[in-house]
């Protein structure tokens, strides 16, 4: 892949910053793979904390890559607690998102970690057609009482959802979040609800292999990690264990993205 290359853009009168990686081998029927970071990160502490899952990824399909930078290291999501710089300024995320999308043209699938898996959330219901596919890692949808888009229809987009059942951060059974064992935001729903959410009424179909549990709707696919945490699965990274909990290698993102949507490599 091409170095590394920080963009800026206007958005709603304020000047946004980006970092585009370009595939060396480019190839024109690839998706724009867009990245959303987590609480008190950038994009260039998800590439290195993902063990560069998404530029490995990006660069099998001949895919651009972006990993897009929030304001004040975090996102305007949908919730009604406002705790957050980006949402006590209100923040025009979406349309970030959206201007990016625009300036590349071509369909887009948007990575969403904690923080930016909430904005997806929020994305998916406010623009349920701007994105050709999601993926929601370690992001269980806020309570409603704490939802700004409850009933809201999320549209039809595929959406494929990971979830460590041993997270520290944000529960995969539902609850607080915490940050070192202090509460930080509202409480969520559970990994099950929230991609029940997203999923046709109808039971999926549920297979395991060893600590990796896959759960199959018309669409939709939740990953569940037995004994995991609040981390993004790659292959080489454990990072902040005490932080954010165990990490295992057994899968990575980037392979599932692209076995999800099957996306066609070189």
């Amino acid at each position: 892949m091409t170095n590394p290359r920080t963009a800026f853009i206007d958005v709603a009168g304020r000047r946004r910053s980006y970092l585009h990686i370009a595939p060396a081998s480019p190839r024109s029927g690839a998706p724009l793979l867009l990245a959303l970071h987590g609480s008190s990160q950038q994009g260039r502490t998800m590439r290195s904390f993902s063990g560069r899952t998404l530029d490995a990824l990006a660069e099998r399909i001949g895919a651009d890559l972006v990993y897009l930078n929030g304001h004040g290291r975090a996102w305007n999501d949908a919730r009604r607690q406002k705790l957050s710089r980006a949402q006590k300024a209100d923040v025009d995320d979406v349309s970030f998102v959206s201007t990016v999308i625009d300036r590349f043209d071509r369909p887009t699938i948007a990575v969403g970690y904690s923080n930016g898996g909430q904005l997806l959330h929020r994305i998916l219901r406010e623009k349920p057609a701007l994105l050709a596919g999601a993926v929601i890692i370690a992001a269980g949808l806020p309570i409603d009482d704490d939802f700004t888009l409850v009933d809201v229809d999320p549209g039809s987009t595929p959406v494929l959802l990971l979830h460590g059942t041993d997270d520290p951060i944000v529960p995969y059974h539902g609850g607080m979040p915490r940050m070192l064992g202090r509460a930080t935001r509202g409480a969520v729903q559970s990994a099950w609800a929230t991609a029940r959410s997203y999923a046709p009424a109808a039971e999926p179909v549920t297979r395991r292999e060893g600590d990796v549990e896959r759960a199959d709707w018309d669409g939709v696919r939740l990953i569940t990690q037995l004994g995991t945490g609040h981390v993004i699965p790659n292959r080489t990274t454990s990072p902040a264990r005490l932080v954010v909990g165990p990490s295992h290698h057994d899968i990575d993102l980037g392979e599932e993205i692209e076995s999800f949507f099957t996306l066609a490599s070189h």
